[in-house]
């Protein structure tokens, strides 16, 4: 009986886990649109969604890290902006692919150390610290291209176009690849177990061993890298870059990390949550563009998703702690 009951806690657990009604959720918008619109589940339009999602699920798993640490990034997508305007440069330069890609993820795990470091040093809020580096990364990238458009005209389309075994998108392995190495960093090292111990409560940590200053730059370090990959396949995909591109995208990635149920306070998440949530995000863009809705509604649509996920959130946890007493 006791084993029993144990299943069924377990059963019920997933069933009313933020990523299973995310699932779900996807499920539905896939079949209702597909019902509207049969071109939405055929290949070429996955294959959309899913290039879409991979530049921005790079940078919500690295949001990830740090949302559940209790910090915010919000200068990621000037960081990418400035990095593909970088490495774009470089490229038309005649600088090799590889050599370009190495520096752009470093150009981003420097931008993403700073912002640590800033907020360290000055003992300031991440959020204000990234607030105010998001203009200067801004900056740059506007006087290196001068405000212009740089163009690839196919250099650096390897990343994009490759496929394993000619079947499998070499952009799908990385995006996977990326998840599951956050998912084994939060869940199976020690630097996971301070990610989730300084989001829960900093002094308590300190207190227990933890060095809080080293452990955070490690998480920024973790965010930069991840950056600078989206970058690079960002740029691939695109062929083209300019200050502005990637703007936007910070806020994308944290409205990510929040509906897939990672905790604005710190301490609580995981990146399935997160995975579930860009997946909807990228599938909800592509289905007011299929279903002809007028694109000034996408992010009311966003904005909408992100608070019915909270709305969902606070209902479980009040759950929870009613049903534990």
């Amino acid at each position: 009986m006791e084993e029993h009951n144990k299943a069924k806690s377990k059963v019920l657990k997933v069933l009313t886990s933020q990523p299973f009604i995310l699932f779900v959720f996807i499920i539905l918008v896939a079949v209702v649109t597909n019902s509207i619109n049969s071109k939405f589940l055929t290949w070429g339009t996955i294959n959309s969604i899913l290039g879409q999602a991979a530049g921005l699920g790079l940078v919500s798993a690295g949001a990830t890290v740090l949302v559940i640490s209790g910090h915010f990034d919000i200068s990621t997508g000037r960081m990418i902006g400035l990095a593909m305007c970088a490495m774009a440069i470089m490229l038309n330069n005649g600088m090799h692919p590889v050599l370009v890609s190495v520096l752009g993820i470093l150009l981003c795990v420097t931008c993403s150390v700073f912002n640590g470091a800033v907020s360290i040093a000055f003992q300031a809020p991440s959020f204000v610290v990234t607030l105010a580096t998001q203009n200067i990364y801004y900056s740059i990238a506007l006087l290196l291209t001068n405000g212009y458009m740089q163009t690839l005209y196919g250099k650096y389309r390897t990343l994009a176009s490759f496929k394993i075994l000619g079947v499998f998108p070499l952009i799908y392995l990385i995006l996977i690849l990326g998840f599951v190495s956050i998912h084994v960093i939060l869940k199976h090292t020690r630097t996971g177990r301070h990610v989730y111990a300084i989001g829960t409560n900093e002094r308590a940590a300190y207190i227990s061993g933890v060095n809080i200053k080293l452990s955070k730059l490690k998480f920024f370090i973790i965010s930069g890298v991840l950056v600078g990959i989206a970058s690079m396949l960002m740029l691939s995909r695109i062929s083209a870059a300019q200050a502005t591109t990637g703007y936007g995208m910070e806020t994308e990635a944290i409205g990510a990390v929040v509906i897939g149920g990672s905790s604005i306070n710190g301490g609580k998440g995981g990146v399935v949550g997160t995975f579930m949530g860009v997946i909807l995000l990228s599938m909800m863009s592509t289905a007011i563009n299929m279903l002809h809705i007028n694109t000034f509604y996408e992010y009311m649509v966003y904005g909408i998703v992100i608070l019915l996920a909270l709305a969902t959130t606070a209902v479980r946890g009040y759950t929870v702690g009613k049903r534990n007493g």
